[in-house]
């Protein structure tokens, strides 16, 4: 028996294939492929909108953070640690007080 490598997407774009075709209930194929039912309909409503090529991973970071700390305060605490190894937690703190 030969063993192949199969990627995530490619078992996506097998499951959406499988669902698109009317043989398999999409609670039939999720059971098939491990995955919940949430999951399976998530893939097929970005297959339906953005077609196969909408379907790989998308990453959880947020596009921009709002409460981010500013660069000029992040540059003096980078500054800080570089000088003070063993105390830069400490001397951090006191650089952001005004």
């Amino acid at each position: 028996m030969l063993w192949t490598d199969v990627t995530y997407r490619e078992e996506i774009n097998r499951f959406v294939l499988l669902a698109r075709s009317g043989r398999f209930t999409v609670t039939e194929l999720c059971e098939q492929f491990g995955t919940s039912r949430k999951t399976g309909y998530k893939h097929l409503e970005r297959s339906a909108a953005l077609g196969l090529a909408g379907l790989p991973p998308r990453r959880h970071r947020p596009h921009h953070s709002p409460a981010r700390t500013e660069e000029a305060v992040e540059a003096l605490m980078l500054a800080e640690r570089r000088l003070h190894h063993t105390r830069a937690r400490r001397d951090c703190r006191r650089c952001s007080q005004p």
